[in-house]
């Protein structure tokens, strides 16, 4: 099994499996209108996605990227300008990763080892991201192409695969693993940009690290006051129980949570720490259940929820506020644990593909044509969302770019919605969002609870 320490609204908000059974399928997820030709974004290396198309982007999400490609654009825009290749002539760049027609950046995910696929969404949602710029021209007209790392969940093989990629890509995008802080001993406090999903206590405090989704480095909040203030004023949730793997990082983002429950004015109860491997969540359930719970949160991957789900309907626990974690948003959920998966809700901070934006039509008809059939879920989303964050940098940095531009574009991104798909947050910053919608499964399908349309200010 694999284990997902995401924190919420900040690696929470909007929070890779293959999923069994039938009942949600990704086609329905992402209603894609069919691939077509376009530009493709390579996958070379250790556990390599391979190549796809991509399908001509419908819905009106833009191209990030510099349409002028001069110095300084703002990577705050929506889509940043279009990188429409005519528009911009390359010039020469001593940079890692950088020829006149080709831009190189590294992912470093969990593919194999003992969570196998864990870091696949992500990365997939990453390298969908840089199809959909390569079906526009590019950026300055040089194509985009991810150079792939495999981790195997184990922070020695975290840091050398880091190594091995720091001198031959321009910066990292889209890493998806839970032991980035092996990779943040090797580039951390360079000049190399990082926008990734952050989860580990080093990562989380280097300056040239991005997330899509920030984790403030003190790490003794997950942004979620708001968030559980609701559920008290809405749901009548009053004491919550936490259920979290034996993963430091995941008892890390644990206490964050304890702190936020209390800030609401609710109860924290212990929290419940079960084997990373654990199946049997029977008596986890009655635990909270027999503790007087009547709400819960857990950092748990989508497997464990699932079983998780199915223990509470076993014991009849009757829970006001079954919030399984942003992680759980995508259809592994109610393919794992069918109707129990039924009343799952959850909050976000970003928008979701049934009946969503634009903006996340487009990531999701993109996401089918080059994702290899993975399930569009949260990682996917932040993938998608960490890559355009770096790719509107590279096109601010101008037609000779290098990693000292791109880190000072970075630098002044502090209303991040990616087209908005996330609601705003400050990668600069490291400050997450603090707006948010509530999501729930009926019928085996995802649909928005609160509010109607947007996100809920704070």
């Amino acid at each position: 099994m694999r284990y997902r320490l995401i924190r919420l609204v900040a690696a929470f908000g909007l929070l890779a499996t293959v999923a069994c059974g039938a009942r949600l399928s990704n086609a329905q997820y992402v209603q894609a209108r069919g691939a077509g030709g376009g530009g493709t974004a390579t996958g070379t290396g250790q556990a390599a996605t391979g190549t796809g198309g991509a399908s001509t982007a419908g819905g009106g999400a833009t191209a990030p990227g510099a349409a002028t490609g001069a110095t300084g654009a703002d990577p705050n825009a929506a889509g940043g300008g279009a990188a429409a290749g005519a528009a911009c002539t390359p010039q020469h760049s001593d940079a890692p990763g950088v020829t006149d027609t080709e831009i190189k950046l590294g992912n470093v995910s969990t593919i194999s080892g003992p969570v196998q696929n864990f870091g696949a969404t992500g990365r997939a949602g990453a390298k969908a991201y840089l199809d959909y710029v390569n079906n526009q021209g590019g950026v300055c007209g040089r194509k985009l192409s991810l150079v792939n790392g495999d981790d195997r969940l184990d922070p020695g093989t975290n840091r050398s695969q880091t190594d091995q990629l720091k001198d031959q890509v321009f910066g990292f995008v889209g890493n998806t693993t839970v032991v980035d802080d092996g990779g943040a001993d090797v580039i951390g406090g360079t000049n190399i940009p990082n926008c990734s999903l952050i989860i580990g206590n080093t990562a989380l405090k280097q300056p040239n690290y991005y997330s899509p989704n920030p984790i403030a480095p003190a790490g003794d909040t997950n942004g979620t006051v708001a968030i559980w203030s609701w559920f008290k004023a809405n749901k009548g949730a009053t004491k919550v129980g936490i259920v979290y793997p034996d993963n430091p990082n995941a008892f890390a983002r644990v206490q964050g949570y304890v702190n936020d429950i209390t800030a609401a004015g609710l109860v924290a109860d212990n929290p419940i720490k079960v084997a990373v491997t654990e199946s049997n969540y029977v008596g986890v359930a009655n635990q909270m259940k027999s503790n007087g719970d009547d709400a819960l949160i857990t950092v748990l991957e989508v497997n464990g929820i699932g079983k998780l789900a199915q223990a509470i309907k076993q014991v009849g626990w009757d829970v006001k506020v079954p919030f399984y974690g942003a992680q759980a948003y995508g259809p592994q959920l109610p393919q794992i644990a069918g109707a129990n998966a039924d009343g799952a809700l959850i909050a976000l901070t970003h928008d979701i593909v049934e009946g969503g934006s634009a903006a996340m039509q487009t990531f999701a008809q993109f996401y089918q044509a080059s994702s290899s059939g993975q399930p569009l879920d949260f990682f996917a989303v932040m993938g998608w969302t960490a890559a355009k964050l770096c790719v509107d940098a590279i096109a601010a940095a101008g037609a000779a770019p290098t990693r000292d531009a791109a880190i000072a574009a970075l630098n002044g991104v502090t209303d991040f919605t990616a087209d908005n798909i996330l609601a705003p947050r400050s990668p600069a910053a490291k400050q997450g969002a603090t707006q948010f919608i509530i999501a729930t499964i009926t019928g085996g399908a995802w649909k928005r609870v609160y509010p109607d349309a947007g996100f809920a200010a704070s």
